[in-house]
């Protein structure tokens, strides 16, 4: 088996205190090809002198500070640590975040015998001091639609960002991670994506630990008015994408399930306006989108009734909420 490089890429803010964990089992992987690019999002503490010290010792560990020229966020960070990488496959990785001692092996051999494959995945456990004592386990989602965007959206198809190992000739050329989104960051990117149909299988072993807890950037989401405007961009996409692609099956299925989470999204903003001003920018700005995405599905009067008398009780009584939740399609989450 021939042994290429893999560019392990970790954007990181404030993680000193984290980061110790993060790299040690990436030294200790079974897989020793590889390289290690740090790519600091502008941090207070003293992570420059954490990372030194690995640097020192292993010359696989690289050091960047995201470029001015790129806006503050762990998108700009990924995006420009992939500028920098030199392997022929790539991982992005969380600081926060501990790998198991296979999590390279096993999914490069999986890449290595089968060589019409883009990707390979893998599951992932939760926990919070000890990765021994796990929260939660990952379920496979190994998904026989032979539909990867109605798997995605509609039947639980989800990649954490970490979990992917990817070929670099098919990321090459694409659109990477969108700088401008501050939630649904990966959702985004796996969707855009799955558009070019990869190839890809999903290895059933837990593979790497994700790290939850108060501090967490997991759970440091936050839920604010600027975050749901993220989430609402990233359905915008979505959307335009389904109603662009002709060759899509299930399409109205598809487009019926967005719309429904943009009008839920749109609920969402409204209830978390701090004033009159800013509830009547997101009544002007967001209500005629949704309008304009009804006009584009062509023909759903008891939708379009729905959602106008929706926002007329919203706008009137701060009433309404039923007239934006869908239960078939679990709507109702404000998280993404």
């Amino acid at each position: 088996m021939s042994i290429s490089l893999i560019s392990i890429i970790i954007p990181t803010y404030n993680r000193a205190h984290l980061i110790r964990e993060t790299l040690t089992s990436l030294i200790n992987q079974t897989y020793t090809n590889w390289e290690c690019i740090i790519v600091d999002d502008g941090s207070s503490d003293n992570i420059e002198t954490v990372i030194n010290e690995y640097i020192k010792t292993n010359s696989k560990f690289q050091f960047y500070k995201r470029p001015d020229r790129k806006p503050k966020g762990a998108n700009a960070c990924r995006n420009y640590g992939y500028e920098k990488s030199k392997g022929e496959y790539i991982n992005w990785f969380d600081s926060d975040d501990i790998m198991h001692p296979d999590f390279l092996m096993n999914r490069y051999k999986k890449l290595q015998e089968n060589s019409a494959l883009d990707f390979c995945s893998c599951i992932s456990s939760t926990f919070n001091k000890d990765i021994n004592t796990p929260i939660d386990i990952e379920s496979p989602k190994v998904l026989n639609s032979n539909n990867y965007i109605e798997d995605y959206l509609l039947n639980g198809l989800y990649f954490y960002t970490p979990s992917p190992l990817w070929k670099k000739t098919f990321l090459n050329n694409k659109t990477l991670f969108d700088e401008t989104l501050h939630r649904s960051q990966e959702r985004d990117f796996h969707f855009r994506m799955l558009v070019h149909n990869p190839k890809y299988v999903y290895i059933e072993n837990v593979l790497f630990y994700v790290r939850v807890g108060d501090d967490s950037i997991t759970t440091k989401a936050s839920l604010s008015l600027k975050a749901q405007k993220s989430v609402f961009r990233y359905f915008d996409k979505v959307f335009n994408s389904i109603n662009e692609n002709k060759n899509l099956s299930n399409k109205k299925k598809l487009l019926e399930y967005v719309f429904y989470r943009q009008a839920t999204l749109f609920y969402n903003l409204y209830g978390l306006a701090n004033n009159s001003k800013e509830r009547k920018e997101i009544i002007s700005a967001y209500s005629k989108k949704i309008l304009t995405y009804v006009l584009k599905m062509k023909g759903p009067f008891k939708i379009i009734f729905k959602l106008l008398f929706g926002i007329f009780l919203l706008v009137c009584f701060n009433k309404g909420y039923a007239y934006f939740y869908y239960p078939k399609y679990n709507t109702r989450s404000y998280n993404e």
